[in-house]
């Protein structure tokens, strides 16, 4: 006999919800693509901001404070919206 897929409450998963998860994965699959094409681009112009000697652009270079910050802000979205999706 086939087994049915079953949510966590017993109830058997519909194709909406199916649906739902698929595109949740191809979504945050496209956002982290985005962000591996964009930060780079990012830092080389940070580093060039720093060498121009603009006050604190030290901030924007490659190994600085604000390309962490954008990382972890991505994360927390990321589980953010996945967590939300499970309600």
């Amino acid at each position: 006999m086939q087994k049915m897929l079953k949510s966590k409450a017993g109830k058997k998963l519909s194709t909406g919800m199916l649906n739902d998860a698929i595109m949740a994965i191809v979504l945050i699959i496209v956002l982290f693509l985005l962000y591996a094409e964009l930060v780079p681009e990012a830092q080389t112009a940070g580093d060039t901001l720093n060498a121009t000697g603009v006050p604190l652009g030290g901030l924007f270079t490659s190994s600085g404070v604000i390309f962490v910050v954008i990382m972890a802000a991505l994360l927390i979205v990321v589980i953010t919206a996945v967590l939300a999706m499970g309600k």
